[in-house]
C-alpha cells in the first residue's frame, strides 16, 4: 500500500460510514458481545508490569477498537499478558459523541472478567509538563483536521480549550505509562488522535509500539511507528539485499515483479487510476527539479518534517534557492488524487509559486487535475524532491537522483540522499544538478527491494480487518475459523516474535528466509 492507497481506503471507509446511523454501530457492539458469550476468553490474570497494553479508543463509530478487542483475547489465548488501556477521551474527533463511549462501555463490561481494564479519564494525576513532542503534534493533528497547514495554525488558535485539554491528556499518559510499565502497546493508526499520543509517549519512554491500518480486505501491521509510515521497510531492505547476494534467480524475479507493477502505474491502470492520463500522452516535459507533493493531510504525511519547520517552509526555501540559482527550473507535482473532491486539500501551491514573481517561467505548478501524468516529469527530470512520495523510489528505477528534506520510510536505503541540514541539503542539490549524485547499479536495485516490499509486501489482502463489510462476517466466526489462513497466521506471528510483517511476508512470497528469526528491536 503506497502512502497514498493508504490515505485512499481511509478516505472510502470514512465516506461510507461518515454520519453512521446509531443503530449500526449498536449492531456491532450487539454482536461482539455475543461473540464474547459465544467464545469465552482466557481468564484474568493479575499482572504489575510487563505485558501487552492494548488501546482501546472509539474511533468515529466504527469497529476499530472492536478489531482491537478481538486481537487482545488472541494475544491472550496465546499466554499473553494483556492490559486494556480503556480511553474514550474525545481527541480531534475520534469520539463521535457520548452515546458512543456508551456503546463501547457495554463492551468493556463484558469483558471483566478476560482482562485488567485501566480506565485513562482526567481522575488519573499529570504531571502538568508538556511532552517534547506536543507542540508538533498537536499542530500535524490540526493540519489533518482543516485538510493542509493553510488553516491549521488558525484552528489551534480559535481551540486554545482543546489545546488545554490535549496537553493534560498528553502528560496524563505519560505519567501513567511511567508507573504501570509495560513491554509494548498496541495501538490503532498510531498518527492521529488519541493513538498519536499514545504512539508518541511511548517512544520517548523507550516502550515498543505496534501500530495497524486497514481499508477492506487489507490490513497493514508495523512495529516502531504507524503502519502507514512504513517504518520497518528500510531494514528488511537491506536484509533481502543482502540475503540475494549471489542469488540472480531471486533478483531477477524481484526486478520483473517490480517492473509489471510501475507500468502499471505509469498508464494508470492501477487499481486506484489516479493518473489522468497514461505515461507519454504527456511526454516532453523537462524541469531540472520536479517536486512530487503529498496529500499533505495523509496519515503518511504527518509528522514527517525533519529539516524544515513545514511543507510551505520547505517550499519557500527551495524557490528561493531556484530564484538566484541562474537557469534552474522546478516543477511542483500536486498529488493527482486532490482530483477526487472528498481529498482535496485547503493548501494552494500555485498561490506559494505567485510570491516568487522573478522566476517566470522557469517555475510551473502541475494541479492535479491537469492533464500530464507524474512518470513523465520524472522521467524528463534531473533530480527528483519529494517528501514521503514513493516517486522517490522510483525516481532511483529512473537512475534519477532523489533528495529527502523529511522523515521518509526509504531514507535508509541507500538509493535516496538524506542530508543532515538544510546546508547540506542545498549542497547536495547543486551537486545533484552538476551530475556529481549518479545512482549506482547497488542503489537501484535496493530501490527495487524498498519497492517490492512497498508494492507486494506491506498489504495483507484479508477478510479479517475493522472495515465495515469484512467485521460483519468475522465477528461472527470462531476464532478457530479466523485464526488458521496463512494471513491470519502470519500477522500471529509478527504479533508474538515481534518480526515484521513485510519480513514475514516476503518469506512467504520468496519461500525464503532471509535471517535468522528474531524479535523486533523496535
Amino acid at each position: 500500500m503506497t502512502q497514498v492507497r493508504q490515505f485512499f481506503w481511509q478516505a472510502m471507509q470514512k465516506l461510507s460510514l461518515a454520519k453512521p446511523k446509531k443503530h449500526h454501530f449498536q449492531g456491532a457492539v450487539d454482536a461482539f458481545i455475543e461473540r464474547v458469550q459465544r467464545f469465552p476468553g482466557t481468564r484474568r490474570r493479575v499482572v504489575t508490569r510487563g505485558g501487552v497494553g492494548v488501546l482501546v479508543t472509539p474511533w468515529m463509530q466504527t469497529a476499530v477498537p472492536l478489531f482491537s478487542l478481538e486481537i487482545a483475547r488472541k494475544l491472550a489465548a496465546e499466554g499473553q499478558s494483556v492490559t486494556l488501556l480503556w480511553d474514550s477521551t474525545n481527541c480531534f474527533g475520534n469520539a463521535a459523541n457520548a452515546w458512543e463511549i456508551e456503546q463501547l462501555e457495554r463492551v468493556m463490561a463484558a469483558l471483566r472478567e478476560e482482562f485488567e481494564i485501566i480506565r485513562v479519564d482526567e481522575s488519573l494525576p499529570a504531571s502538568g509538563t508538556e511532552p517534547a513532542f506536543f507542540a508538533e503534534f498537536v499542530f500535524e493533528n490540526a493540519v489533518q483536521k482543516t485538510r493542509g497547514e493553510k488553516h491549521a495554525a488558525e484552528f489551534l488558535a480559535d481551540n486554545p480549550a482543546l489545546v488545554t485539554s490535549l496537553r493534560a491528556h498528553a502528560s496524563r499518559v505519560s505519567e501513567l505509562l511511567r508507573a504501570r510499565p509495560l513491554d509494548w502497546l498496541f495501538i490503532p493508526g498510531g498518527v492521529w488522535a488519541s493513538s498519536g499520543i499514545y504512539g508518541q509517549v511511548a517512544t520517548a519512554l523507550g516502550i515498543a509500539i505496534t501500530t495497524y491500518d486497514c481499508g477492506p480486505g487489507a490490513l497493514y501491521l508495523a512495529h516502531g511507528g504507524p503502519a502507514a509510515q512504513f517504518p520497518e521497510v528500510a531494514v528488511v531492505t537491506r536484509e533481502v539485499e543482502l540475503a540475494c547476494q549471489g542469488d540472480e534467480r531471486e533478483r531477477q524475479r524481484l526486478r520483473a515483479a517490480v517492473q509489471a507493477r510501475l507500468e502499471g502505474r505509469m498508464r494508470g491502470h492501477d487499481e486506484y487510476r489516479l493518473q489522468p492520463v497514461e505515461a507519454s500522452a504527456s511526454a516532453g516535459q523537462s524541469w531540472d527539479l520536479v517536486v512530487p507533493l503529498n496529500l499533505r493531510w495523509d496519515s503518511a504525511a504527518l509528522c514527517r518534517r525533519r529539516l524544515f519547520a513545514s511543507v510551505k517552509d520547505w517550499l519557500q526555501h527551495l524557490l528561493a534557492w531556484v530564484e538566484k540559482t541562474p537557469g534552474v527550473t522546478v516543477a511542483l507535482r500536486q498529488h493527482p488524487c486532490e482530483r477526487l473532491a472528498d481529498l482535496r486539500g485547503a493548501d494552494d501551491f500555485q498561490t506559494l509559486l505567485n510570491d516568487f514573481p522573478k522566476l517566470g517561467e522557469r517555475a510551473r505548478f502541475f494541479a492535479a487535475e491537469e492533464p500530464v501524468n507524474t512518470y513523465d516529469l520524472l522521467a524528463g527530470a534531473r533530480v527528483i524532491l519529494p517528501f514521503t512520495s514513493r516517486v522517490g523510489i522510483e525516481a532511483a528505477l529512473f537512475g534519477k537522483p532523489a533528495i529527502l528534506s523529511a522523515h521518509c520510510y526509504y531514507g535508509d536505503c541507500g538509493f535516496a540522499a538524506a542530508p543532515a541540514s538544510q546546508d547540506e541539503y542545498f549542497a547536495l542539490l547543486a551537486q545533484a544538478l552538476a551530475g556529481e549524485l549518479p545512482v549506482s547499479e547497488e542503489a537501484r536495485f535496493a530501490a527495487n527491494i524498498a519497492y517490492y516490499l512497498a508494492e507486494e509486501c506491506l498489504e495483507m489482502k484479508t477478510p479479517f480487518t475493522p472495515a465495515p463489510t469484512d467485521y460483519a462476517n468475522w465477528v461472527r466466526q470462531s476464532p478457530d475459523e479466523i485464526w488458521n489462513s496463512p494471513e491470519t497466521q502470519d500477522l500471529l506471528r509478527a504479533l508474538i516474535t515481534r518480526e515484521p510483517l513485510v519480513r514475514i511476508r516476503y518469506e512467504r512470497q520468496a519461500g525464503r528466509t532471509t535471517t535468522p528469526h528474531r524479535a523486533s528491536v523496535s
